[in-house]
This record gives C-alpha cells, structure tokens and sequence, in this order.
C-alpha cells in the first residue's frame, strides 16, 4: 500500500490514514498490524533491519495490540487538531485525552547530540512500534507548542477530512492536495457553471 504526506507534520499524516473521517463509510488505511508496519516505513520511522522480526510481531497477537494503541493515538490526534481547524483552538477534553499520550512518550525520551546540537530522541533501546508511537506524539507536541495553530486546516474537498498545516505565503490552501481535492472542486464548480448556463 502506498500511503500519502501531505499534512505537513508526521502527526497530522498519520490522523490523515483515516478517508472521509465522520461520514457514513470512512476508509481506514490502516486494518491490520502489517499496515501500521507499512506506514511507518514509508515515514521513515522503522529501518529495514527492524522489519523481518516486525513483519512476524505484526501479525501476532501483540500486533493487533499495538495497532489499537496507534489507533486510538491516531484518534485522539485527529479530534485534536481538526478541533483546532475549527476553532482556532484544542478543546480541553481533547488536550486532557493526549495528556496520556505525552506521558508515556516521555518515558521513551532521552535528550541526545545531533550535529552541534541536542535534541529531545527517543531511547535507542524502545521497540520501533513504540517509537513509531513516540515519535507521532512527539510530532503533535511540537505542532500545539509551535505558534502555529492559526495555519492547520481541514481540507475543503466535499468528502475529505485530511488535515494538513498550511505554509502557503498568504495562509489561504483550502485542500490537502491541489491535484486531487483541488482539482475536483475545480471540475465541480466548471460542470455546475455549465448546468446553470444551459438553464439560463
């Protein structure tokens, strides 16, 4: 499966592996263990070496655990931040709902050198699902804390719920993806601008 970033923000793609979030028939990217496996990789987050040994885990039943977890992590993220898009803001239940989330990343955490600098990482000894986990929250909690809560949005499209940080000069994007959302408001409005010239 190939999955898309578009949110702009690690955090805010993995809430975007829900389509049409809310709607009668959301489509769930991911269903299983191996589809957690599969997004973290293609983010980035679980190496090749990590993969033969996650493959198996994936499919046991501590896999299916796991993928509850980043589940509900995925939830959480997702109320947050569309809550966000809405009204400038997180809503407190949703902050106290994260709070959790955060704690347990921090107990993952170590400060390490990168470069000339240090950084807040996660412990090189945490199984790469749970860093998976971390480093999605991690994600989020650099986005509430980053100043720019004004510039997350919720894509316009008809039936898409995609969340994605706006960075555009003016703050004006209104889709995830100027090549599927955008065009199909484009092709939207051009049919029914047609629909009204023949009715004229």
């Amino acid at each position: 499966m190939y999955f898309e970033f578009v949110g702009g923000n690690l955090a805010l793609d993995f809430a975007n592996t829900v389509h049409s979030h809310g709607l009668a028939d959301p489509r769930d990217d991911l269903k299983t263990g191996p589809d957690l496996m599969a997004w973290g990789a293609q983010a980035g987050l679980v190496g090749e070496r990590d993969r033969e040994g996650l493959w198996r885990r994936a499919r046991s039943q501590a896999g299916t655990t796991e993928l509850q977890r980043a589940r509900k992590l995925r939830e959480v993220i997702y109320q947050l931040f569309a809550g966000v898009a809405r009204a400038g803001r997180p809503a407190p239940e949703m902050l106290d709902a994260f709070n959790p989330f955060v704690r347990e990343a921090m107990t993952r955490a170590r400060i390490q050198k990168s470069g000339e600098k240090y950084e807040l990482g996660c412990d090189h000894r945490v199984r790469p699902l749970d860093r998976l986990r971390f480093e999605v929250t991690r994600a989020a909690m650099e986005l509430l804390t980053s100043g720019k809560l004004d510039r997350v949005r919720q894509c316009s499209g008809e039936t898409c719920s995609w969340l994605f940080l706006d960075t555009s000069r003016n703050g004006t994007r209104r889709w995830c993806d100027m090549q599927a959302c955008g065009n199909r408001a484009k092709v939207r409005r051009f049919r029914q601008h047609q629909s009204s010239d023949r009715k004229a």
